[in-house]
């Protein structure tokens, strides 16, 4: 069941309740008109950085597309962030994650999975978590690199600041939710 507006604990901003110079950033381009930015809209600067940063973490390291969505889904559901695992599905899905595999994450069975992306979805739940181990670490850093996994690290990290603010405000999702099984 999608939910309303009326919902969140903050009013959710059109374009024209911001500053001009900040307008700009809910340009369907940048995805200004979803609710997490509707709701972060009270704060432009702080909408901008946090949209600057979270789209250069989208490229660090050498995680595909795919290993990355693995993340922030596996981020987004150790949270149980239904806004953030709501929106990342179809980007998951896009980025190759089926739905059988999008069913296994999300009853927490990375068994589907090759060694790879299990060490980064394990290791992107100890960071949502603060349960990182040094045998976790090591895992991570032995199918990628320590670049990859230092950006691995700020790209889990900036999700569960995400999921934290979307909680705290109670932001609901633009559409109905996708459910933490989804349908093909």
């Amino acid at each position: 069941m999608a939910t309303t507006d009326d919902d969140a604990r903050v009013a959710l901003l059109d374009p024209t309740d911001v500053p001009e110079e900040y307008r700009y950033l809910y340009d369907d381009d940048v995805l200004g008109e979803l609710n997490l930015f509707r709701a972060m809209g009270h704060v432009p600067r702080a909408m901008q950085a946090y949209m600057r940063f979270g789209a250069a973490l989208w490229s660090v390291g050498d995680l595909s597309t795919r290993e990355r969505e693995l993340a922030i889904l596996a981020v987004a559901r150790s949270q149980r962030s239904r806004y953030e695992w709501h929106q990342h599905v179809d980007i998951g899905r896009e980025a190759g994650v089926s739905t059988e595999e999008l069913r296994h994450l999300a009853r927490d069975d990375d068994s589907v999975f090759s060694e790879r992306e299990q060490a980064i979805v394990r290791y992107a739940e100890a960071v949502a978590a603060g349960t990182v181990t040094g045998p976790l670490f090591e895992a991570a850093r032995t199918v990628t690199d320590t670049e990859t996994v230092v950006g691995l690290t700020l790209l889990a990290s900036h999700y569960l600041l995400t999921a934290r603010f979307l909680d705290a405000l109670s932001i609901p999702t633009e559409t109905a939710f996708a459910g933490w099984l989804p349908e093909e």
